[in-house]
């Protein structure tokens, strides 16, 4: 695709496309609003542009037809528009310098010649391709996860090729882009470490684990339960923590202690307490919680999946996706030998210090291929 120069000049803007706003975190939309914040601080004009519309573009007929009347509903009738106006983003500090703008419509986006638009979500690859070639502006497509859940394989290989290039978050994303012969580019997540800070060493630790119990199928909240409610089996006194959006503990069990919507500080403080983190998933893209759990001091245990090992590479201990007694006996594993285990998260957390949100703007912008001359230059 031939791009016509800025028509900013050094003010060329990046657009983000983001699927309906959300009243509860959302580790995706989390990695958004924090390339924004820091684009802006380098001086980039940005727009992150939210519409619930953008979810009937991978449907067909009638479905698709529902969902757009389904997203014009929930904006007007049920308060999303209200909400909105009021608060906007309730759970994160996203920069004032940040225009941020939701609607139940398609956005009619302010681009111009040069500018760049992302796509975050498979919904949203084919529009933003579309919407970019139009204004002669550059499309990418910012690629957290393969989401069968949304679309078929058909339809996020197509919509990955539609955009000019690519940002993946993690190697077994790369392999993905390989299948659909297209290029990417790795930028692995950042984290901010002022949001994690290290609590006590391990062995000053109670025998706490912690894990994140979330109603998508594929976070298998099921094999979470198992395993928790397991170690409390085999090591009488362990504590059994789960964390989650819901208000309600979502199952009946005597044994785990469910802590309903953490704010940050109680998950800091959760994260910080706790012995051994565990991820029970079947896949993720690049999760979150394993990372935040190892900057706050925490062992990590997981099934073994590419968006584990994308952050925590050899410095956890893993089992088989599904395998509730390996999960259980690899916790026990971090407990009976608590210096290695620190040993893991000591590398782990040095690892993860070394990707910086501010990094990874600069790589994006490259990418898009975005240099304004007034950036400041790295120290």
């Amino acid at each position: 695709m031939n791009l016509a120069p800025s028509a900013h000049g050094t003010g060329a803007a990046v657009h983000f496309c983001l699927l309906e706003p959300s009243r509860t975190a959302i580790g995706g939309y989390k990695i958004v609003y924090e390339y924004a914040n820091a684009l802006v601080k380098l001086g980039v004009p940005v727009s992150v542009w939210h519409s619930g519309a953008f979810a009937s573009q991978s449907s067909r007929g009638l479905r698709r037809l529902r969902r757009r009347v389904g997203a014009i509903v929930g904006w007007w009738l049920l308060g999303g528009r209200r909400r909105w106006r009021r608060d906007q983003v309730p759970w994160f500090e996203v920069s004032p310098q940040v225009a941020t703008h939701a609607s139940p419509l398609l956005p009619a986006m302010r681009v111009r010649p040069g500018d760049a638009v992302i796509a975050t979500a498979v919904e949203t690859t084919p529009f933003v391709a579309r919407y970019a070639e139009d204004r002669k502006a550059k499309s990418l497509a910012l690629i957290q996860h393969f989401e069968t859940w949304a679309a078929t394989e058909e339809f996020i290989f197509s919509a990955w090729r539609s955009v000019d290039e690519r940002i993946v978050i993690a190697p077994w994303l790369e392999e993905k882009c390989r299948m659909a012969g297209v290029s990417s580019h790795l930028l692995p997540n950042a984290l901010d470490p002022t949001a994690f800070p290290p609590g006590p060493p391990l062995k000053d630790r109670r025998h706490l684990v912690l894990s994140l119990l979330s109603p998508h199928d594929y976070k298998r909240p099921d094999v979470v339960v198992a395993a928790l409610e397991a170690l409390a089996q085999l090591r009488p006194g362990t504590e059994v923590v789960a964390f989650g959006q819901a208000t309600e503990s979502p199952v009946a069990s005597d044994v785990v202690r469910y802590v309903p919507d953490p704010s940050p500080s109680e998950l800091r403080s959760l994260y910080q307490t706790a012995q051994v983190y565990l991820c029970g998933s079947d896949a993720e893209g690049w999760h979150l919680p394993p990372a935040e759990a190892t900057l706050s001091g925490a062992a990590v245990v997981s099934t073994d999946i590419g968006g584990v090992r994308a952050s925590m590479a050899d410095d956890a201990l893993y089992a088989p996706p599904g395998d509730v007694d390996g999960l259980a006996h690899q916790v026990l594993r971090v407990m009976s030998d608590l210096d290695a285990a620190q040993r893991r998260v000591d590398r782990a957390r040095d690892r993860l210090l070394s990707v910086t949100v501010e990094n990874n703007a600069r790589a994006l912008l490259n990418v898009a291929g975005l240099r304004p001359t007034d950036l400041p230059t790295e120290s």
